[in-house]
């Protein structure tokens, strides 16, 4: 009889753990897709995939490219892609524009804008008044695209009128090399390393920022539908959560993170990519984060940037700040604080 208790429970407990795996086991797929091609930039995401911080969610995350901020915008409303990597002006205009489909942003990267007009010094273009009726590679699609408005406005500039260039992003550096457009619109972050990349010397590269001109606005985050995110509370707690630690691990060590986007690439330049993510970091551990932590709004900058923007575009709704963001599914704070 003992020896019969002992097998039943033998039994019981090999019962429950064959359960449990296949209960929990199945990691749920997770699309994310990326705002550009996959650069330095977008170390903190493959950092949280190679240390399998998605998988001890219980997430198996896929990451892809993306083709501009709207784009992304667009993939993620449409249920393609479960979240995303938008700029946040264009998710604001975005949801405005269409309110049944609704994007929500639940983690903020960029605590400061990159958006800027890239530019070589030899063109002799230093402001915004500067770029009349000259040729700009970006077009729809691209967040510089959609922000533009805000950038003449802010630089009284409203009367500037220029040539928009829509190509693929792999060729705005080749393109201002060949000099077949004037300047190319986009992040810092992105665009001065593609030229240095080129051999473009750093010394010969002019940005005209949008940070220059008082345009206080939030930058990259991480967005998804509020439809999603209402009914997956745990699925996006995990992406979040894995996010913040691997933004955290490259900010803490940037070349260990060029290192692992190497496994995925290895034809990445290290000293072109490590620019690329110097300039990221300094985006997102700002002076704010580095005294608050990642991803704490200050809400009077919510609601100026929500103005901005639909001042700029002459928008019907103005939504409100609650509306945008989410801090409900964020780690706690002590969680996204760097020591």
């Amino acid at each position: 009889m003992l020896l019969f208790k002992k097998s039943l429970f033998k039994f019981i407990c090999s019962s429950l753990v064959f359960f449990s795996v296949q209960s929990f086991g199945q990691n749920k797929d997770t699309k994310i897709m990326l705002d550009w091609v996959v650069q330095g930039t977008h170390a903190p995401f493959f950092v949280a995939l190679d240390k399998g911080y998605f998988s001890k969610e219980g997430l198996n995350v896929s990451i892809d490219a993306g083709k501009g901020a709207a784009n992304t915008a667009v993939s993620v409303a449409s249920g393609v892609y479960q979240f995303g990597w938008v700029d946040f002006p264009t998710m604001i205009k975005f949801n405005t524009e269409h309110p049944e489909t609704q994007l929500i942003a639940v983690y903020i990267s960029f605590d400061e804008t990159p958006l800027s007009v890239i530019t070589m010094k030899s063109n002799n273009l230093k402001k915004p008044s500067d770029l009349d009726g000259k040729k700009i590679a970006g077009g729809p699609g691209f967040a510089i695209y959609d922000t533009f408005p805000i950038f003449l406005k802010a630089a009284k500039a409203e009367n500037v009128k220029v040539n928009w260039v829509s190509v693929q992003p792999q060729l705005f550096g080749p393109m201002m090399v060949r000099k077949e457009v004037d300047a190319i619109g986009g992040f810092t972050n992105s665009m001065i390393p593609a030229l240095l990349d080129l051999g473009v010397s750093l010394n010969d590269v002019q940005a005209i920022k949008y940070s220059d001109y008082g345009i206080d606005l939030y930058g990259l985050t991480l967005v998804t539908t509020k439809k999603f995110a209402d009914e997956n509370p745990d699925i996006v707690k995990g992406v979040v959560s894995g996010l913040n630690k691997g933004t955290i691990d490259t900010i803490k060590d940037p070349q260990a993170a060029i290192n692992t986007l190497k496994k995925k690439d290895s034809m990445m330049k290290d000293n072109v990519e490590k620019i690329r993510l110097d300039i990221a970091n300094s985006l997102t551990y700002t002076n704010w984060v580095q005294k608050n932590g990642l991803s704490v709004t200050q809400t009077d900058r919510m609601k100026k940037m929500i103005d901005t923007v639909v001042d700029a575009y002459k928008l019907k709704k103005t939504p409100t700040p609650e509306s945008m963001f989410s801090d409900k599914y964020l780690p706690p704070l002590s969680e996204r604080q760097i020591k």
